[in-house]
């Protein structure tokens, strides 16, 4: 029993490398071929569900890889990555709202990962929800106050809702944090010349 059971550890171990090999040199449907056949011998793998979501994602078989994200969140439904990658899916096949439906599961599962804000911001912004970016915006900075990244990022948001002074804020507290922020400095002075005319 001991014996075969190691002997099973090692076939799949095997058969998922392999499966990791062919999706680094892009051959997919190998890819997914030996993912398949590690899944058969570990339905419960987890990192199975993510590798064959993820090949299909990268196949540009987007409906094919959210219907399989769907499928390791009903056996992993407290895993936020899942729901945070089925959001990215959504994403690109323009369902915005179940994007964002998926990044609200993610942030209730782990709410202290600023990506999923950035991401969720990112997404308001294609609806047209800038005050909704910004509050995301503003939640992650106060668990990474000295990212610039998340203060220009929010500026641009702010920018965009007109709310010019409030986008000079952020951009000013960007280039405290990073004085060599090329983009903070062009969108200042961009910003300043809009607000003298």
């Amino acid at each position: 029993m001991f014996y075969q059971g190691l002997k099973n550890y090692f076939i799949f171990n095997h058969l998922y490398k392999k499966g990791i090999m062919y999706e680094n040199l892009a051959e997919y449907k190998n890819a997914l071929h030996f993912f398949f056949l590690a899944l058969s011998m570990k339905p419960e793998s987890l990192k199975c569900y993510k590798a064959i979501a993820r090949t299909t994602r990268k196949n540009l078989q987007l409906f094919y890889s959210i219907d399989f994200y769907s499928k390791a969140i009903e056996q992993f439904p407290r895993n936020h990555e899942l729901y945070a990658m089925r959001a990215d899916v959504y994403r690109k096949t323009r369902g915005y709202t179940e994007a964002i439906d998926n990044y609200n599961r993610a942030i209730q599962l782990d709410y202290s990962n600023i990506e999923y804000y950035k991401m969720r911001a990112q997404i308001k912004y294609y609806i047209d929800d800038l005050q909704g970016a910004i509050n995301d915006l503003t939640t992650a900075i106060s668990w990474k106050p000295k990212d610039y990244k998340l203060y220009e990022q929010r500026a641009f948001y702010k920018f965009q809702n007109k709310k010019y002074q409030s986008a000079i804020g952020d951009y000013t507290e960007a280039l405290k944090i990073n004085k060599n922020s090329k983009h903070a400095k062009f969108m200042l002075e961009a910003i300043q010349q809009l607000e003298e005319n």
